[in-house]
């Protein structure tokens, strides 16, 4: 009874009140409509801090790198003349060695572009400057190009040289085939140390060395020819396009690929990171490879390279061909293999900028494939790759491949300079 009582009475107090009052409490009530960021502009402000974050990773990377990068010679010089009872740093930067009292021989440090980046090799003379013993202080090849060279016996054939030896490969020196980088920069570190020691310790008057002669043959004749090819493909629509780019993958995938073994690596996009640019006479194809990925991103926003010239991406779609793969993407976890993809290629190049080494960090299987050597694991992913590539469209530059995050890191940087470049000159609307 009470509790009708009570309810009839809320009734009768709810009746009284104005029409209005119900329609303002909930009003009252209601959330204040706030405008919501697009999903596009969240999406931009989040890559754009990631890309933040990662430059200030890599500058920290290169730092401590550059900190630890500090080699102890003193065992090395000791190694070179052993027979020494001290050695003592001359005034030219060099060290001489003596036995006794009696003065028995120099010693310098020669350093010379290699493939990976300077090559610094200890190189002892005696007092008339024939070398006597090489001895390795550092390198940054590839180990097994490096162990290759050094198997076969490159080093001991300088051995008894002099100063006034041009070292050239394959006239003076017979060089190492399928590492001539490698063994160029070798001959060349121990030429430059003992021309130094002859001409600081010696007083010799050393000739003048001839300047490196521009190498432009069939690799770079076919990586710009490529280049030009890839750019007009992608410009034109046609029932010709799709002839063209298989015309020039497949000639990418013999001459660039199984013939010379120059694919694109992001141990190249390392050594530029950390400073190792190579002459450009003897390295000029590298220098064309860059230039025209830089530009093709940049300028013109399409990669012809790695679409139309890439070897390793040729090998891929040719097993296609055989097992008809369709461009079938893991769609449930697309967004998690592309960061995954993004965070490995990070870690090989903060790896690489730490140690100071551009192929520490290396994990392609390009070179395994076209030069046909390799440990079992890189072997092991290669035929995984093969297999793979019989079912899925390209996946190893779909899922692993280290140069499609810094592809989308250059665009991203692109697109974000064209923003910035816009809000500080606006292009005005032209009215009717």
């Amino acid at each position: 009874m009470a509790f009708e009582l009570k309810f009839n009475k809320e009734k009768q107090e709810e009746s009284s009140r104005p029409a209005g009052c119900q329609g303002c409490q909930n009003l009252q009530k209601a959330k204040p409509n706030k405008k919501r960021k697009p999903r596009s502009s969240n999406k931009k402000f989040k890559d754009r801090a990631i890309a933040v974050a990662s430059i200030l990773l890599i500058m920290v990377a290169w730092f401590i790198g550059s900190y630890r990068e500090n080699t102890d010679i003193g065992p090395y010089l000791h190694q070179a003349i052993p027979e020494a009872e001290r050695i003592e740093p001359s005034t030219n930067g060099n060290y001489a060695a003596y036995n006794k009292e009696q003065l028995i021989g120099y010693i310098s440090i020669g350093v010379a572009s290699g493939y990976g980046g300077p090559i610094r090799m200890a190189v002892a003379t005696d007092i008339e400057g024939l070398i006597t013993n090489i001895i390795v202080v550092r390198h940054l090849e590839t180990p097994s190009f490096f162990y290759k060279v050094d198997k076969n016996g490159l080093i001991l054939r300088l051995m008894g040289k002099s100063y006034n030896d041009a070292f050239n490969l394959d006239v003076d020196v017979d060089g190492v085939s399928g590492a001539t980088y490698t063994s160029q920069g070798i001959a060349n570190a121990v030429l430059n140390a003992s021309q130094r020691i002859a001409k600081t310790e010696l007083n010799i008057a050393v000739a003048p060395r001839a300047p490196a002669k521009v190498e432009f043959g069939v690799p770079e004749i076919t990586l710009v020819a490529l280049f030009l090819l890839g750019t007009l493909g992608r410009k034109i629509s046609g029932t010709h396009t799709k002839k063209l780019r298989w015309f020039s993958m497949l000639t990418g995938m013999v001459v660039l690929g199984f013939i010379y073994t120059n694919p694109m690596t992001i141990s190249l996009f390392n050594k530029m990171l950390l400073g190792f640019w190579p002459d450009w006479h003897t390295h000029l194809y590298w220098y064309i490879l860059i230039f025209g990925i830089v530009f093709s991103l940049t300028v013109l926003d399409k990669n012809a390279y790695c679409e139309w010239i890439c070897p390793f991406g040729a090998v891929q779609e040719c097993m296609g061909k055989i097992g008809g793969a369709k461009a079938h993407p893991i769609r449930r976890f697309q967004s998690q293999l592309k960061w995954l993809q993004r965070a490995v290629a990070l870690t090989a190049i903060v790896i690489a900028l730490i140690y100071r080494n551009p192929g520490i960090s290396s994990y392609e299987v390009f070179g395994t494939l076209f030069s046909f050597e390799g440990n079992i694991p890189q072997f092991f992913l290669l035929g995984l790759v093969l297999v793979v590539s019989t079912l899925i469209h390209r996946p190893w530059c779909r899922y692993l491949c280290p140069l499609h995050p810094i592809e989308s890191f250059i665009k991203l940087i692109n697109t974000w300079r064209k923003d910035v470049w816009l809000k500080v000159r606006p292009v005005k609307k032209i009215q009717n």
